[in-house]
């Protein structure tokens, strides 16, 4: 199935079993995720939706994830310290609130709180604020609503994988994106996952040790 510019845009990034914590890629894969998800509040066609990690490594992922979008300081974009603003409206507040509903049907919430958060310089109750989640989703083949649901905000769901098979049918199940990423220090598992998921993706973002000296930027904002 070739790459479909008007099917749903839900962009993956794929985590290298070879990429443990610590590692460069490990950083990069986190710190990547955090930047998407959170640059313009996740409102862009190129923000990661989808986090494909081995099972091994997903309560790595997900304590490493937490711990970086608790940096995330959210409210008046003029006020000092803020990094991260609200969605575009009170409208798109509500549907990603819905879409965020409906995801929640297959997957659990593993980090953040829809209610519960602070914001700086602003008020809650009239900003469109949303606070960054991620969920998790521990049987990606079965329930496919993180495949085909997208909130569009800061919202990214962790789902596990057990080999490289796996993890190139769960990224192109995302029905064509604009741009996916793969995290890992072995060029083989690299290649691999570039020639198997290449037709189902606009742009494939390679991220490793080299990459630490380098911009790491995912893809233009739309």
């Amino acid at each position: 199935v070739p790459f479909n510019m008007e099917a749903d845009s839900l962009n993956a990034a794929v985590l290298g079993p070879d990429a443990a914590p610590n590692m460069p890629a490990f950083e990069l894969f986190i710190k990547e995720i955090r930047r998407e998800m959170t640059a313009k509040a996740g409102q862009k066609c190129t923000a990661i939706r989808r986090a494909i990690v081995p099972e091994s490594l997903v309560d790595a992922v997900r304590e490493a994830l937490g711990k970086e979008l608790a940096k995330t300081t959210m409210g008046d974009p003029r006020a000092e310290g803020v990094r991260m603003g609200a969605l575009a409206s009170k409208t798109q507040q509500e549907e990603v609130r819905r879409r965020v509903g409906q995801l929640l049907n297959s997957s659990m919430l593993v980090y953040g709180d829809p209610d519960e958060y602070q914001v700086i310089g602003a008020d809650k109750s009239k900003g469109a604020f949303f606070a960054p989640l991620v969920l998790l989703n521990d049987a990606p083949f079965r329930n496919q609503d993180t495949h085909t649901v997208e909130a569009f905000g800061p919202v990214c769901t962790i789902l596990p994988y057990r080999d490289l098979g796996e993890a190139i049918e769960l990224a192109n199940m995302g029905k064509g994106s604009l741009v996916s990423t793969i995290a890992t220090g072995d060029p083989r598992f690299a290649r691999k996952y570039v020639e198997e998921s290449a037709p189902y993706h606009g742009r494939i973002l390679i991220l490793n040790e080299h990459s630490a000296k380098e911009s790491t930027g995912h893809g233009s904002p739309m």
